[in-house]
């Protein structure tokens, strides 16, 4: 569908919404997540093989799909993200596996292990980035499991294959803490780096071997689960093989390559007005820095159906746009961003509007955006 097409539909489904829009908004089209969710789990083979990251939808309603088309295993960034999976699995009387991908600090492991009781039902596991780390978190880990965040060359987290297989030759395994298997997410590497990918999955596997008893290596974002997939090795050894991307589920501009291989579309837009004509070749919408893709350089969106306007430096509430080719549209037009980063935009709004095709459909909260209170977790959330 192209974009006419799309920011029609959206257009006419907003004509039957309760009041005025008020922009910036962000606006889910739920026929489309679902059509994403099919085609990732058509490309890695089963629901099983599947663990999108959380940290891209943030809401319920997005997780409930997940849920309706067989996903069980998800991955997780905060507390409040693992508390949205949990409730909604446990209201469904689902059993889940949840991994806290997150380094977790000694001081939250009693948390972590308070929901582990209040949730029976589910698998809980979060990630040692050291083998010291490791022997901290082993102390209160009663009912969790651990997977070994290996760090295959981003340099963010975790530790390197060397530093993991020099632990497995002296220590024992974890006492309280149930060794789950290997995380390594290769986020540095793009849609064309095959080679360096393959090395990093090289690695990942002789570890695993090394090691013994690895019941699952985890890998790869939205830009490196075509090189996972087509690893020789990867999918081969005793242990479950499964792809970690969550961005696909909504898509954004950044993903727009691993996208299209294989038919995802962008299911999240940003409705802006405008809201200045500071000159002939120049527009400003209300969409700044606290409304889109806050952590891109700009461009930080694409203005859907305009291939004419180019997204500026935004500030925080306003986003200056050069008029390249075509007229420039008129004060209050309504214009429909895509994001270039779809996730750190869904985690800048309370609630979604719901679209399906042509037709609205709701709203609903967006549970896990933003940040909790100080004490958000602490046993009494």
């Amino acid at each position: 569908m192209d974009d006419a097409a799309v920011t029609g539909r959206l257009a006419r489904a907003l004509q039957d919404a309760p009041a005025p829009l008020q922009t910036p908004a962000l606006v889910v089209d739920l026929d489309v997540v679902e059509a994403n969710i099919a085609a990732v789990i058509a490309r890695v083979g089963a629901p099983d093989r599947w663990r999108p990251h959380v940290k891209t939808v943030k809401q319920g309603k997005i997780i409930d799909l997940l849920l309706d088309a067989g996903v069980r295993s998800f991955k997780c960034a905060t507390l409040a993200e693992l508390d949205l999976v949990l409730a909604r699995a446990d209201a469904r009387a689902l059993s889940i596996d949840v991994l806290l991908a997150h380094p977790l600090p000694a001081a939250h492991v009693p948390a972590l292990r308070y929901r582990a009781r209040m949730h029976h039902a589910q698998c809980i596991a979060l990630l040692a980035d050291d083998p010291d780390h490791l022997a901290v978190l082993d102390r209160d880990g009663d009912d969790l499991g651990v997977w070994l965040d290996v760090d295959v060359g981003m340099h963010r987290t975790g530790s390197t294959p060397t530093v993991w297989k020099r632990w497995a030759w002296s220590h024992p395994r974890p006492r309280k803490l149930a060794l789950v298997g290997l995380h390594g997410y290769e986020g540095h590497l793009g849609w064309n780096d095959r080679d360096a990918a393959f090395a990093a999955y090289d690695g990942l596997v002789d570890l695993a071997e090394r090691i013994g008893d690895v019941a699952a290596i985890h890998t790869s974002g939205s830009h490196g689960f075509e090189h996972a997939l087509a690893h020789p090795a990867l999918a081969r050894g005793p242990w479950r093989h499964e792809i970690g991307c969550g961005t696909l589920v909504l898509s954004d501009v950044a993903s727009t390559a691993p996208a299209a291989a294989i038919g995802v579309r962008p299911a999240a837009f940003v409705a802006t007005r405008v809201i200045a004509r500071p000159g002939t070749d120049r527009i400003t919408l209300d969409a700044g820095s606290k409304a889109v893709s806050p952590d891109r350089p700009p461009p930080s969106c694409r203005v859907l159906g305009h291939p004419g306007l180019q997204a500026e430096r935004p500030s925080e509430e306003h986003l200056p746009v050069r008029v390249e080719t075509g007229p420039a549209p008129a004060r209050d037009e309504l214009l429909w961003l895509v994001p270039d980063h779809v996730c750190t935009t869904v985690n800048l709004y309370r609630e979604a509007i719901y679209v399906r095709g042509d037709r609205y459909v709701g709203t609903g909260p967006i549970e896990a955006a933003g940040r909790p209170g100080p004490w958000y977790g602490s046993g009494r959330a």
